[in-house]
């Protein structure tokens, strides 16, 4: 396979579908071809589309302000095993706040560890914010260091009620990064016709 020009192609495909990320394919390529030749060459093309996506959509801080950056404002792609358990989803929230934009804030964000036994890796973590005012709960289950998926359905719901005509979808690198998009029903019909790739409401 031509790793380059499948590269080329993706960003071609994603501006298509009003994800402009052609500036950055001098760094994709760099970034991907530092990974060992074998097994890069061991590949598939959806592992490649999976690197390119995480890629554009990993939040990455400002070290010296703390702030958050993503390459592209359309992806959000985050690690599903947290380093920061006790701010994990409220970490994960300001990375959506990337992706959503003006449709949503989310404010007065608290996050209650005092369920959790961190020896075990079990317990409840408690998680409460406000989602464009209206007030939102979600008692995640926890699982040591790992992110509870079920956050994914509940802000999908919260989102939908609000009928802007977008929702998340998501889909997974294959390893352990979630992938997310906020967009509409025919535009992740578009990105599976193009890619392949079928994008699941979250």
């Amino acid at each position: 396979m031509d790793v380059r020009g499948f590269i080329h192609d993706s960003l071609k495909k994603l501006e298509i579908l009003g994800i402009d990320a052609v500036n950055a394919e001098s760094t994709l390529i760099k970034t991907i071809f530092s990974m060992p030749a074998d097994m890069l060459g061991d590949m598939e093309e959806k592992e490649i589309l999976d690197l390119i996506l995480d890629n554009l959509g990993m939040g990455v801080r400002d070290e010296e302000t703390g702030a958050l950056f993503c390459v592209s404002g359309q992806i959000y792609t985050f690690d599903m095993e947290v380093s920061d358990i006790e701010r994990m989803y409220t970490d994960f929230l300001e990375g959506l706040s990337k992706l959503v934009k003006d449709d949503f804030t989310f404010t007065d964000i608290e996050e209650d560890v005092s369920n959790v036994d961190f020896a075990s890796g079990t317990g409840v973590q408690t998680i409460r914010f406000r989602c464009n005012h209206k007030a939102c709960r979600y008692d995640a289950k926890a699982e040591y260091d790992w992110f509870d998926t079920g956050m994914l359905a509940y802000v999908n719901q919260v989102i939908r009620e609000c009928g802007t005509g977008k929702c998340l979808y998501v889909t997974s690198d294959g390893w352990q990064n979630c992938i997310l998009f906020y967009q509409t029903g025919e535009w992740a019909r578009r990105f599976q016709e193009l890619f392949g790739v079928v994008l699941e409401m979250a």
